[in-house]
């Protein structure tokens, strides 16, 4: 998703402009007959259309065959990851994901193995809304957006310039608009699907609960302040069993 500047700028003036800040662990919640209504479309969706398609994904595609996909789409993210590092002032961080994507991409084949997590260099991720975050700026309402799910101002705008910072989104692949625009949807089809099927026994869980709206509005919440503090938070207000939604732009 591209966002231009002044879509950019209203989302940023919308954070500014949000409610009182919510309770630690919770997040302000001033649209929720909107994200309902987009909560009950996103869920029709997957029920008719994406659980199905990452089904058969599943039966028709090997588990290694899945992993090595996931391992080489998520070593494609390390640029991204690494400038968000450097905007956090993390250098050991940053240290961390260049030794990661020299090692995979060499000794991992281009990213198909994830070598470094042998050697035990662990994976961890940022983005833009993190980078954000550290530098002060307030999340916003919480929104649930069609086929994107959960998110804030903040993290809808760090979407954006994360796609911008992707050097996949500027690099000609084929030559062709057509066929760079083909292969972008597949690798993002392919990501989606994976991740769809990893997590499947997670958002059976997450629909089960009593009031799945609010489980996932909190979830969202406890999540992104984990991911902001590079996992340091109060493990009470965590939804240990349920999955980490950022995996799904893998």
């Amino acid at each position: 998703m591209k966002l231009h500047a002044g879509a950019a700028a209203a989302l940023l003036a919308l954070t500014a402009c949000a409610t009182a800040p919510a309770a630690p662990g919770d997040i302000a919640d001033p649209y929720e007959g909107f994200n309902r209504q987009m909560f009950a479309f996103n869920n029709g969706v997957d029920r008719y259309a994406i659980s199905p398609a990452a089904m058969v994904y599943k039966t028709v595609t090997p588990g290694f065959a899945r992993d090595r996909a996931g391992d080489f789409l998520r070593n494609l993210r390390a640029p991204v990851i690494l400038a968000n590092d450097v905007l956090q002032y993390e250098p050991s961080r940053a240290g961390n994901t260049v030794a990661r994507f020299t090692i995979n991409s060499t000794l991992g084949l281009l990213g198909f193995w994830d070598a470094a997590g042998h050697f035990g260099i662990g994976h961890h991720s940022e983005d833009f809304g993190q980078t954000l975050a550290v530098w002060g700026v307030e999340s916003g309402p919480f929104l649930v957006m069609p086929i994107l799910g959960p998110t804030t101002p903040r993290d809808l705008v760090g979407t954006g310039v994360d796609r911008a910072l992707d050097p996949l989104t500027w690099t000609e692949i084929g030559h062709d608009e057509d066929t760079d625009l083909a292969v972008r949807a597949g690798m993002g089809m392919i990501g989606a699907l994976n991740a769809r099927v990893r997590f499947d026994d997670q958002i059976d869980t997450l629909n089960a609960q009593p009031e799945p709206y609010v489980a996932l509005r909190r979830l969202y919440s406890s999540q992104r302040q984990a991911a902001i503090a590079n996992g340091r938070v109060n493990e009470a207000e965590a939804y240990e069993d349920l999955p980490d939604f950022d995996e799904f732009e893998d």
